[in-house]
């Protein structure tokens, strides 16, 4: 599966939605996932708290996995 951009309009983030997505890979069979996100993102926490490690980075980006 590869996805090209996620994101959540800025009006309904901090609801669990991004974590929800995370939860909902896992249940359908997917048992890594890996993402590239801008250091600036205001997601990074979220990714952090459902259990993405940084495994590389660049001045811009953080390289991001995650075993679901």
């Amino acid at each position: 599966l590869f996805i090209c951009e996620v994101w959540v309009y800025k009006e309904y983030r901090g609801q669990g939605i991004g974590s929800q997505l995370m939860v909902k890979m896992k249940w359908k069979g997917h048992e890594r996932a890996s993402l590239a996100m801008q250091k600036a993102n205001y997601a990074v926490k979220m990714y952090k708290d459902v259990g993405y490690k940084t495994v590389d980075e660049n001045a811009k980006e953080y390289i991001m996995v995650c075993d679901l």
